[in-house]
């Protein structure tokens, strides 16, 4: 084994003291640079944030919808956050009603993990304090960056504390049995729903479009059965209005008495006595006919136009409402009118409407039933021959069969009868009467 001189061997450690000084010497050089970089790094990392962010606010409020209605008190959430990862929160959230000075609204003792993210406190809209109709209320929320970040989201609602006030014309009201009466239920604001009960009976009431300045309408048309008590009669009418409340308020109607004639017998045939004592038959023809009628109370639009005409030519043999009697011993009312002429005389739509019945019945005859809307229909029967379908549209004057002496007939003759919102009811009071609503003289009537 050879041992290296002495000399080398210093000489190799005066080299490694010498590299181990030199890095200690770099190591000093570096520890501040590296301090300063840590700190810039990490102001950078958290002022980032205020100097470049450019997201906004997210806003929603909870608890108020636009363009809704509201009456009392309405609890308000407002939910303000600021979506970016590193955010610099919520500076503020502003709430401003109508035209008024913006509120700064308090914000949550409770919070989620970011002290500046906490949301606005909830708050309550009294809007008994408010005037009746239309408010606003706009929210902005603004956050902490440089930029002031700000989102903002407006609603507009409608404010609606009054009682609904309601009163009928005519006042009072005043119709006789087998007649019509058109009454007209005025209210001090829009109503989504309006339905009354007479007779026990409940009825739909369809809006008239007047002039609003003059208040809002329904109409509701009473048909009086010729069999109705005379004296006062309740007339309930129950409201809804666009919040959704209720209000009831009952009328009277006072019914007096109408002097039907009396007298007349009618004297069948053998055959056409078994056709009126088939009972079975008889109740055929009449769900066939109420179902006719029923379409009417589905339609909302009025059909018809002016006053009613006479749909056919010849001689009135029977009035409406006329008492008679049977040779099969049946007495009762003649619920239509009946107008004599020749088999083969035109008939004619009374007025506009729908086809909703054409049947061959067995009481009836050869039969044709128009739905007018609102609940009016018009039934003509015993025809030889029908010239419409279904379905279809008719207009006023426009003609629809022929007279015959079909069914349960002592010669040739055209029963017209008229249905108001299934009561039996005299035509020739709309033939005198315009129940339409095409003006405001309507509102005299």
């Amino acid at each position: 084994m050879s041992l290296k001189p002495q000399s080398q061997l210093l000489s190799i450690d005066v080299n490694v003291v010498f590299q181990e000084m030199k890095q200690k010497k770099s190591q000093k050089k570096l520890t501040p640079a590296f301090f300063i970089f840590v700190v810039l790094g990490w102001g950078g990392y958290w002022f980032s944030p205020y100097l470049l962010d450019s997201t906004k606010p997210v806003l929603k409020i909870k608890g108020l919808v636009d363009q809704e209605i509201y009456s009392g008190k309405i609890d308000v959430d407002i939910m303000a956050t600021d979506p970016t990862h590193r955010s610099t929160g919520l500076s503020s959230v502003t709430a401003q009603f109508d035209q008024d000075v913006p509120i700064k609204l308090k914000k949550r003792k409770r919070f989620s993990r970011f002290y500046t993210n906490r949301p606005p406190a909830p708050f309550v809209i009294d809007t008994t304090n408010l005037d009746e109709g239309f408010h606003s209320i706009t929210v902005i929320a603004t956050d902490k960056s440089r930029n002031r970040n700000h989102n903002q989201i407006q609603y507009t609602f409608f404010v609606d504390n009054q009682q609904l006030r309601i009163e009928t014309l005519p006042n009072p009201i005043r119709v006789t049995q087998g007649q019509t009466s058109a009454v007209f239920i005025k209210t001090s604001e829009p109503v989504t729903k309006v339905k009354a009960k007479v007779f026990d009976k409940d009825y739909v009431c369809y809006p008239v479009k007047f002039d609003s300045s003059q208040g809002h309408f329904n109409r509701l048309l009473i048909g009086v059965s010729v069999q109705e008590s005379v004296g006062i009669h309740p007339i309930i009418v129950s409201m809804t209005d666009q919040m959704e409340r209720v209000t009831e308020k009952t009328f009277f109607a006072r019914i007096g008495r109408t002097e039907f004639a009396h007298g007349g017998y009618v004297k069948l045939s053998p055959e056409k006595q078994t056709i009126m004592m088939d009972k079975s038959k008889t109740r055929e023809d009449n769900e066939k006919r109420w179902k006719a009628y029923k379409q009417a109370n589905k339609t909302a639009v009025q059909l018809w136009e002016g006053h009613f005409i006479r749909p056919t030519s010849g001689a009135l043999t029977s009035p409406f409402g006329k008492y008679r009697e049977y040779n099969t011993g049946v007495k009762r009312h003649h619920l239509g009118i009946d107008i004599a002429n020749q088999v083969g005389t035109a008939i004619y739509a009374g007025n506009s409407g729908v086809i909703t019945l054409v049947d061959n019945l067995h009481v009836y005859g050869k039969t044709v039933v128009i739905n007018h809307g609102q609940g009016v229909s018009t039934s003509y029967n015993h025809l030889s021959k029908i010239k419409v379908a279904i379905g279809r549209p008719v207009k006023k004057g426009q003609e629809i069969g022929l007279m015959g002496a079909t069914g349960q007939v002592t010669g040739p003759h055209l029963h017209w009868g008229m249905v108001v919102n299934g009561t039996a009811v005299d035509a020739e009071q709309w033939i005198d009467q315009d129940f339409s609503y095409d003006d405001d003289e309507t509102l005299g009537q």
